[in-house]
């Protein structure tokens, strides 16, 4: 008898009802092409064929060109099939949901009934690896910061360990481009004895500073996924929707962390990256402004692009005040529309 199991990589819901609701809203939800199907299809058949298990045994197999957020996989093999796919998907941070027997498998081995959340035995003799606490926290950046920087600085990115603030110390990236400075920072915080981590990719456009302070004193512009990928396993959805929901989350134990590894770059080159590359001039900072949903990630509501249409010159200003204007929400027309009146009063020589 076939069987079937839906699997997606999203913020974790917390409830049942809340992944019933998570499923419909996947569901035939167009994706750009993503490499964590092949590698998916790979992890499983390596697992099958350990088992003793021919490849033969698939008549579904994972197709790696599935363009669609959520994979609906049928079984209708082997029994242990079904506990491989779960091993395979929730090791590369997919979660697997089985709404027929009502339980979301959830990376590193929890899963979700309406029990509630609790560990569960994934049948691979897998011992839960020790749970980092707050004093290895130095030992995680040391890790994640050696497999990171030779990626960061292939792209251009000079490396470094930022100022502590708080109970964070962050690992930062930076490049210089023609519209001033791109960044990501990822920051390890021991807030409450947990270990727990944070990323923030942002713009840091050079603005002269009355400009800046003609804008509130904002400095940068956010850059934030639409999916997630990577690190969506890390985080908890609370809020799907917000688009202040903390992009990070708890790091648990090692297992935790060695999914982080690679993770992060999962986020950044599937979303955050190509975004970056496509805003390093004022021109394109304000193109991608005025269409939020065109690309793999979006610049977030901020003061900061009137500035640099300000810098354009007076004919600049009011056309793409308009068009921003369309794309924020009324709370937000309220704060722009301050800064454009504000912009319009400056002299300019400053620009």
């Amino acid at each position: 008898m076939s069987y079937v199991v839906h699997i997606w990589e999203h913020p974790q819901p917390t409830s049942l009802a809340a992944a019933e609701a998570l499923h419909q809203h996947l569901a035939d939800r167009a994706s750009p092409p993503y490499a964590k199907w092949q590698q998916l299809r790979d992890e499983i058949e390596a697992r099958m064929v350990s088992q003793g298990t021919p490849k033969e045994w698939i008549e579904f197999p994972i197709d790696p060109g599935h363009r669609e957020r959520s994979y609906g996989l049928e079984f209708d093999g082997p029994e242990n099939y079904q506990d491989v796919v779960v091993q395979s998907a929730t090791g590369l941070g997919f979660s697997v949901y089985d709404d027929q027997a009502a339980r979301l498998y959830l990376p590193f081995g929890y899963v979700l009934t309406f029990d509630g959340l609790s560990r569960f035995d994934r049948g691979d003799q897998g011992v839960a690896p020790p749970r980092f606490g707050p004093a290895d926290r130095e030992a995680v950046m040391a890790q994640c910061e050696a497999a990171w920087r030779p990626r960061f600085e292939a792209l251009g990115f000079s490396f470094h360990r930022g100022e502590p603030a708080r109970s964070d110390i962050p690992l930062v990236a930076e490049r210089v481009v023609p519209v001033g400075k791109q960044s990501i920072t990822i920051s390890f915080s021991t807030f409450e004895e947990r270990l727990s981590f944070e990323v923030i990719a942002a713009i840091v456009p050079e603005v002269p500073t009355a400009v800046l302070e003609a804008c509130g004193g904002a400095r940068r512009m956010q850059v934030r996924g639409r999916e997630y990928r990577g690190i969506a396993a890390f985080m908890v959805d609370h809020q799907r929707g917000m688009e202040w929901m903390s992009m990070g989350g708890s790091l648990r134990n090692a297992e935790y962390v060695d999914r982080l590894i690679p993770g992060l770059f999962e986020y950044l080159d599937n979303e955050i990256l190509p975004t970056l590359q496509a805003c390093t001039t004022a021109a394109e900072v304000l193109h991608a402004a005025t269409r939020p949903d065109q690309g793999p990630a979006e610049l977030l509501p901020s003061r900061l692009p009137l500035a640099l249409a300000w810098l354009q010159g007076d004919s600049a200003l009011e056309p793409f005040y308009a068009q921003y204007e369309q794309v924020l929400s009324h709370w937000d027309k309220d704060w722009a529309r301050e800064a454009r009146d504000v912009l319009r009063a400056l002299p300019r020589g400053l620009g």
